[in-house]
């Protein structure tokens, strides 16, 4: 029989241990609250950490008469997906927030000059963060100053308790693999997005879409889950390591295993290769909604079809290392350290699943309709909307954080503190294995690790920036059988797999939901292309929204 080890009290949890989640468990220790933050790994991790990335950088508005013209610069890259108020928040509180981020210890250098950020129309002031070491030693020291403030590591949330449609708990696996129940009268979610479902990916391990399937339980709504940024990464001499783009502008082509030009029989024939490379050095994600989508479609419909998974080879001129600029000279350099060099190496590219554009729907204060429950950073479908503009992501992590925080605290003034029992969490416990364990005896033969791998394969193969009915309902039908056969009680009852269970269960869940979104939407747009479907379609000028009632999933487009 499974059994709760400990109850830990405490106001808030945080779950994640990103920026966002950094963030908003900093503003609330400030204001003398009780704060749990729990993480799978380790503080200061997630995607904003990612060690094979140079730098991240923050977009700032520049002035009052700016506001209108970079919310513009959001809306038109959205493609009409985006939630309005979240980015009039961001534009309006972005340059109050990038000063606070010498406060939870990340450096933010400004680079010299304006300049225009991926897929910006307008330049503006762009603030790099990097040195990911530094700046988690500092987020400890920073941590450390409060006594209301624990931090749990390698610890895992099971799922979230809710008692009269609002949260009041939430069922852990510490680093123990012990069931823990903590008792809470708010849940900050903060765990990232989900690439590392795919098998090529520029993500840690622990970015899984765990905090989705808690936010969809509990009540909240998902929304734009089908655009997913794909972004090229090397493959050789250092595989996962991000690309820079803008030094596409120095590249004469790309060439496949044969030594034969990737785009000749792609590019159509008012785009010459030199200016599809150039509209592609402005912008680090895919997108259908520049001419520039042929470099991307060109590569993964290659491995599509070849299952060569290699990559292509770049052919840059040698100018490229004469650039002065420091966006160039923090890149080149830093690939230096790698022992990666451009023009003296052979580099070759493919994409990456990078970032999930979608994800929990909020507010503008983080709030996702369940009382009690916010969902900020990466997991939440923030202000991007078909396509990601850069230099956002990280500053919406602070303006979130902040609000979320802000809101949280005032909620927590107005809401009666529920007591668990220890009868509570362990019911709470047996109804979540009764009602995900398979029904059905196993044929399928696969450890947790084996399916784990197969649906990366899958995803990889069948929901990736080229698109087509027949491989996502191929890729449904492959999923439904995993799912069917999970064996996911036996897993738990294990003291050892606990966390493969959980993991695994995961997997399936969001691999069915990515499919299923990917599979309604029937045209291509922002981040993905339908080869069946090749044109953005007015009829879908309307975002999926995905609940759950009951164990009934529902997809609905939506103007909202």
């Amino acid at each position: 029989m499974l059994e709760i080890s400990q109850k830990i009290t405490t106001e808030v949890l945080v779950v994640g241990g990103g920026l966002s989640g950094i963030k908003a468990t900093k503003e609330l220790a400030s204001m003398n609250r009780d704060v749990l933050m729990v993480t799978k790994t380790k503080l200061a991790s997630g995607s904003s950490f990612y060690p094979l990335k140079a730098s991240l950088g923050t977009q700032v508005t520049k002035d009052e008469e700016d506001h209108n013209i970079f919310f513009k610069d959001i809306e038109d890259l959205s493609r009409g997906m985006h939630s309005r108020n979240l980015a009039e928040a961001y534009v309006k509180d972005i340059p109050e927030r990038v000063k606070e981020y010498k406060d939870i210890g990340v450096q933010a250098k400004k680079l010299e000059g304006e300049r225009k950020a991926c897929f910006a129309n307008h330049p503006r002031d762009i603030y790099l963060l990097s040195d990911w070491d530094q700046i988690r030693e500092n987020v400890k020291e920073i941590f450390n100053q409060y006594d209301n403030l624990n931090v749990m590591q390698k610890t895992v949330v099971v799922s979230l308790i809710k008692k009269e449609n609002q949260i009041v708990g939430a069922i852990l696996l510490d680093d123990k693999n012990e069931f823990v129940m903590v008792e809470c009268q708010a849940v900050i979610l903060a765990s990232g997005g989900f690439g590392s479902i795919y098998k090529h990916n520029l993500n840690p391990a622990d970015v899984d879409g765990s905090g989705h399937m808690l936010a969809l339980e509990a009540g909240a709504s998902l929304v734009n889950m089908e655009f997913i940024q794909f972004i090229p990464g090397i493959t050789t001499p250092r595989y996962k390591t991000l690309f820079g783009e803008h030094t596409l502008m120095y590249c004469r082509d790309i060439i496949d295993e044969q030594g034969e030009s990737l785009l000749d029989q792609y590019l159509p024939e008012n785009i010459s290769k030199k200016d599809c490379l150039e509209i592609r050095s402005t912008h680090g994600p895919f997108t259908h909604s520049l001419e520039s989508k042929y470099f991307d479609i060109a590569m993964m419909d290659n491995i599509i079809k070849t299952k060569n998974e290699n990559g292509f080879t770049l052919f840059y001129e040698d100018e490229l290392y004469d650039n002065e600029e420091e966006f160039y000279k923090v890149y080149l350099d830093w690939l230096k350290e790698k022992n990666v060099h451009l023009t003296k190496q052979e580099v070759k590219i493919a994409p990456f699943a990078h970032a999930s554009n979608g994800g929990v729907f909020i507010d503008e204060y983080g709030r996702t309709g369940v009382e009690g429950l916010y969902a900020i950073g990466e997991l939440s479908a923030n202000i991007e909307g078909a396509n990601r503009l850069g230099g956002n992501s990280t500053g919406a992590c602070m303006v979130f954080g902040k609000r979320s925080a802000f809101d949280c605290d005032q909620y927590l003034q107005s809401v009666k503190a529920y007591r668990l029992s220890e009868a509570d969490g362990q019911e709470h416990l047996e109804q979540l294995i009764k009602s995900i364990d398979s029904v059905s005896p196993s044929e399928n033969k696969l450890t947790a690790n084996k399916m784990i791998d197969q649906i990366k394969e899958i995803m990889w193969y069948h929901g990736n920036v080229v698109r087509s009915e027949d491989r996502l309902k191929d890729a449904l039908k492959q999923i439904s059988e995993f799912e069917s056969g999970f064996m996911f009680a036996d897993l738990l009852e294990n003291k050892h797999s606990r966390k493969l269970a959980i993991k695994g269960r995961n997997f399936i869940k969001v691999a069915g939901i990515l499919l299923q979104a990917m599979q309604e939407r029937k045209e291509s747009r922002g981040a993905h292309y339908r080869e069946d479907y090749p044109a953005e379609d007015s009829s879908y000028d309307k975002r999926l929204f995905i609940s759950k009632r009951d164990e009934t999933l529902s997809y609905n487009f939506l103007y909202q």
